[in-house]
C-alpha cells in the first residue's frame, strides 16, 4: 500500500475466447470504478475501461474561477439534466449536479474530504426504526466488514490527518499514513470557538498530501480544491493514482471520449458488452465476460434504464422496479462571518477543522441522523464566488451595487466560512428516470431527477443552523450571514456533488439492486461500484466509502475468480 510498486501477477482469464473479449469492462473511472481497475489489471485481468469525456493532462487544470468553477469548461462542458420536485411538477433543465466527465471521474475535482462512517451509519433502520415517507435500511455490510478496506484506502490515497482527534469517530486499528496540515487562522478560530463552547475540534481528514508520499509531492495551499484539478498530484485521486498504475501493467485498454449508452444482453439473459459512442459519435460495441458500473448514482441508473431489452423490458437488472429510486443528496448549511483579522481562507485545503459533537443521532432534537461541521474556504475560496454568492445570499446584499456592495467585497479576506454535511434521508419518489422530451449532447435522453426533502430534514436544518450561529458568536463575529441549500417555501436540494442511492445494495432481490458484493441480482455478472449502491447517505461526504467498498468489492471479485465461480 501507500503507492509503492507492485509484481504483477500471470494475466487470468475466464476460458476460451471466440473473439476479442476482455475479461472486463468498467464504465466510469472514478473513485469506484478507478479502484476496481487498478485491482483487476494487478490479478492479471485484462480490463477494458470506458469514460465519458477526454483524458485531461494537469497543464489542463488551472484556478481560472470562471473557466473552471462557473462555466464548468473543463470538465463538464456538455452536462446536461432536468430536474422537478414531484411528479406534478414542471421541469427545469440545466447542470443540478458537480461532476466531472473525464478520465479519473469526479474525483478528479474533489474538495478531498475523507471520512469513514461511523457504525451507526452502516445500520440506520435497526438504530432509528422505520419513520413515516422515508424508505430507510440497513446496509448488508457492517463497519467492522468495511473497517480494513477503509484503512487501505486511507493509506493508497495518503489521507492526512490525526486519527485520536475526533472522539466521535469510527474506531481504527491504524492511523493515518500522513500528519494533519497546519492550521490557518479561519481553523484557529474556529478552533478556539468551538472549544469555548466544550466541543471538540480536530484536523479535518484529507486525502491531500500534506509531505511528499507514495511518489507525489506535498501540497503548496494554493486554495482551489474543490472543483479544481491537482496539477501537481498533490490531492489522492484515481486520476494520480489508480489509472497510472494500470496502464503500467499493459493491461488496460483505457478509451477516453467514450458515452456509454447501452448494455447490450446475450440470450441467456447475461451482460454480452457495452454499446456506446465515440469522439466522433460513431456507434460502436466492446465485448467483456464482465460488466462493472461505476457512473456515480445518476449516471449508472440513467445507463441501466436505457439498456432496454426484450429480457428488461424496463431497463437492465430492474425486476425489483426500483433502479432509479432512492436518490440521496446531502443537505447543508452554512455560515460565513467576518472577523477582526485576516483570515486567510483562500489559502490552504476547503477545510482544515471540524467537529462531530453534533453528529450523534438524538431524536430528542425532534429528527433522526446528523451530519459534521468544518471550518471551510467556501464561498472565500476565490473573489468572483464571494462576490456572486454574496449578491445571492447576503442579507439585504440581493443584486445590490455601489459603496454597499464594496463594503462588502473588502470583507472578503477577513471571512470565515463554516459549513456542514447532513443526512438526506432515502425516499422511493426521489429517483433518475429518462427524461421522456429532453436529449443530451449525445441525442440520449437526459437524466431526470425527482427530488425533494423529507420533512425531518427541514428541522435537522435548521438546527443545526442556530448552532451554526452559536460558533460564529463564540468566533467573535462582527458581521454573519447564513444559507440554506433549501427553504421551508422550496424544500429541495436540486442537485449535489454528493450522490447515493439509486440501486441500492441489500440482501432481497425485491427490495435492492444488488446483493452485498454490489452484483446486480438479476444479471450475475454486472456489477455496480459508485455510490448508487448505497442504501442510507450518512453525515459525511461519500467518497472514502465508495473507495473502501471498490476494493472490497475487488478482494471478493478476484478470490472467487481463482476459485471459478463467477
Amino acid at each position: 500500500m501507500g503507492g509503492e510498486d507492485r509484481e504483477p501477477e500471470k494475466p487470468r482469464s475466464f476460458g476460451m475466447r471466440q473473439r476479442e473479449d476482455f475479461d472486463v469492462c468498467v464504465i466510469g473511472t472514478g473513485a469506484g470504478g478507478g479502484v476496481m481497475i487498478d485491482q483487476l489489471t494487478a490479478a492479471g485481468f485484462r480490463v477494458v475501461a470506458l469514460q465519458r469525456g477526454p483524458y485531461l493532462q494537469t497543464s489542463d487544470f488551472n484556478d481560472d474561477e470562471l473557466q473552471t468553477f462557473w462555466r464548468d469548461d473543463v470538465f463538464s462542458p456538455d452536462q446536461v439534466e432536468t430536474w422537478r420536485i414531484d411528479d406534478q411538477s414542471s421541469t427545469e433543465t440545466g447542470r443540478f449536479t458537480s461532476v466531472a466527465y473525464c478520465v479519473g471521474g469526479t474525483m478528479t475535482h474533489w474538495a478531498a474530504w475523507s471520512w469513514r462512517f461511523r457504525p451507526d451509519e452502516f445500520k440506520v433502520l435497526s438504530t432509528e426504526g422505520p419513520l413515516a415517507g422515508a424508505s430507510l435500511a440497513d446496509w448488508p455490510v457492517t463497519y467492522d466488514e468495511m473497517e480494513p478496506y477503509y484503512e487501505r484506502a486511507e493509506w493508497e490515497f495518503g489521507v492526512s490527518g490525526d486519527a485520536s482527534a475526533n472522539p466521535f469517530g469510527a474506531p481504527r486499528k491504524r492511523g493515518y499514513p500522513n500528519p494533519p496540515h497546519p492550521d490557518r487562522t479561519a481553523s484557529t478560530r474556529f478552533k478556539q470557538a468551538t472549544r469555548k463552547l466544550g466541543y471538540h475540534p480536530f484536523p479535518t481528514p484529507m486525502a491531500i498530501n500534506s509531505r511528499s508520499y507514495g511518489g507525489r509531492p506535498g501540497c503548496i495551499y494554493g486554495g482551489a480544491c474543490g472543483g479544481y484539478g491537482c496539477p501537481i498530484h498533490a490531492k489522492g485521486t484515481t486520476y494520480a493514482i489508480s489509472i497510472p498504475r494500470a496502464l503500467a501493467t499493459g493491461r488496460l485498454d483505457l478509451r477516453a471520449n467514450s458515452m456509454a449508452c447501452e448494455i447490450t444482453v446475450g440470450p441467456d439473459g447475461r451482460a454480452r458488452g457495452v454499446r456506446y459512442l465515440d469522439e466522433d459519435r460513431r456507434e460502436k460495441e466492446v465485448f467483456a465476460q464482465h460488466i462493472v458500473v461505476a457512473g456515480n448514482a445518476i449516471g449508472t441508473a440513467h445507463l441501466l434504464l436505457m439498456s432496454k431489452s426484450a429480457v428488461f423490458p424496463q431497463g437492465l437488472a430492474n425486476s425489483s422496479g426500483l433502479v432509479g429510486r432512492n436518490l440521496m443528496f446531502h443537505h447543508a448549511v452554512g455560515l460565513n462571518l467576518t472577523v477582526d483579522e485576516p483570515a486567510f481562507s483562500f489559502t490552504g485545503l476547503e477545510t482544515h477543522a471540524a467537529i462531530d459533537d453534533l453528529h450523534p443521532s438524538d431524536p430528542k432534537r425532534g429528527f433522526i441522523r446528523g451530519g459534521v461541521v468544518v471550518e471551510c474556504n467556501f464561498p472565500a475560496r476565490q473573489p468572483l464566488t464571494y462576490a456572486l454568492l454574496g449578491q445571492s445570499g447576503y442579507p439585504g446584499m440581493e443584486q445590490s451595487w455601489g459603496q454597499e456592495f464594496k463594503d462588502y467585497l473588502r470583507n472578503f479576506p477577513r471571512t470565515v466560512g463554516l459549513n456542514m454535511v447532513l443526512e438526506d434521508l432515502p425516499m422511493e419518489d426521489n429517483r433518475v428516470d429518462l427524461d421522456p422530451d429532453v436529449k443530451d449532447g449525445f441525442g440520449l435522453p437526459a437524466p431526470r431527477i425527482t427530488h425533494r426533502q423529507h420533512p425531518n430534514d427541514l428541522t435537522m436544518s435548521r438546527w443545526y443552523g442556530d448552532r451554526l450561529m452559536e460558533i460564529a458568536d463564540a468566533a467573535g463575529a462582527i458581521e454573519k450571514w447564513s444559507w440554506y441549500s433549501f427553504t421551508k417555501d422550496e424544500p429541495a436540494v436540486k442537485g449535489s456533488a454528493h450522490l447515493h442511492g439509486t440501486c441500492r445494495m441489500g440482501n432481497d432481490p425485491e427490495r435492492s439492486v444488488v446483493d452485498r458484493w454490489c452484483r446486480s441480482h438479476d444479471v450475475r455478472n454486472l456489477w455496480m461500484v459508485d455510490g448508487s449502491v448505497f442504501p442510507t447517505s450518512g453525515g459525511y461526504n461519500p467518497t472514502l466509502t465508495i473507495l473502501a467498498n471498490s476494493y472490497r468489492v475487488a478482494d471478493h471479485f478476484v478470490g472467487e475468480a481463482r476459485k471459478g465461480n463467477l
